[in-house]
């Protein structure tokens, strides 16, 4: 989860695209941003070196690393992502190379302009964007975060992001070393 502020609802709709994550494909851990302990960059190297000092570092690249695939879950502020994710985005480079990520953004648009947004940042630090997915309020989420009627379009839209992901981690699993 990307948003850190008070009275945040991402918890709800993390685990509603939790649940729709097949248990046999895969094994689902929820990064949240605000029980990692990663100040605003801190790093005396430049993440592209790789050199990291400090121990958030360490263990936040560990994590993505050890990822097969992400699903940021984001709400959209002021017609973008929050800044949290942004700065966990900047403290690594190698590890979102060729990583599938997938974007849920949630708000008053669907987070259209996060989504965007986000994808661009990834892409710029080479991960492989494979799909995104809006909800609105009110008409998928109520104001306190439940995903109250997704409906079939959206369920198989974030079906099919999952999908996606599945197939680039195969694709990435088979391709020979070095390549």
């Amino acid at each position: 989860m990307s948003s850190t502020r008070p009275g945040r609802i991402g918890d709800k709709v993390t685990s509603w695209v939790s649940q729709q994550a097949d248990p046999e494909q895969w094994q689902v851990t929820v990064l949240d941003l605000a029980e990692i302990d990663l100040p605003f960059f801190d790093e005396e190297d430049m993440p592209k070196n790789g050199n990291y000092a400090k121990p958030h570092t360490q263990a936040w690249a560990s994590a993505i690393f050890e990822s097969d695939a992400i699903v940021v879950v984001t709400p959209q502020y002021n017609r973008s992502f929050p800044a949290p994710i942004k700065n966990a985005v900047d403290y690594l480079f190698a590890e979102w190379d060729s990583k599938p990520i997938g974007i849920v953004g949630y708000g008053w648009t669907g987070a259209a302009d996060a989504r965007a947004d986000l994808a661009k940042v990834l892409t710029h630090v080479h991960a492989d964007v494979v799909g995104d997915l809006g909800l609105s309020f009110p008409e998928q989420l109520t104001v306190d975060g439940s995903v109250v009627d997704a409906g079939a379009e959206a369920t198989g839209e974030l079906t099919a992001m999952l999908e996606a992901l599945a197939a680039k981690v195969g694709d990435l699993a088979e391709a020979p070393a070095g390549s």
